[in-house]
């Protein structure tokens, strides 16, 4: 969350104050952090879909977990499609 925090920062759409309120709002939510990440299969993952680290350890998550993938990354999407997870419609 801090790499979208910065990079929204640097591009211009968020101020320094509307990042520490929203990392502030995360800080109340009941968030599980993902302890046991395959790293063997993310970097398959970075590989067979040319993605970054990042986006790739998201979809080993939703691989492993069952789940579907809410992104706007259209890459993300096709590797994520193609790796038979759904991806949520926004």
């Amino acid at each position: 969350m801090l790499n979208i925090v910065a990079m929204n920062e640097r591009r211009g759409r968020l101020s320094i104050d509307s990042s520490a309120e929203f990392l502030a709002l995360l800080r109340d939510l009941d968030i599980e952090v993902d302890q046991s990440p395959d790293q063997a299969a993310i970097l398959s993952l970075v590989r067979q879909h040319r993605l970054t680290a990042y986006d790739a350890a998201y979809l080993e998550l939703a691989v492993r977990e069952r789940l579907p993938l809410a992104t706007f990354d259209r890459e993300l999407a096709k590797a994520a499609q193609q790796a038979g997870v759904a991806v949520l419609a926004v």
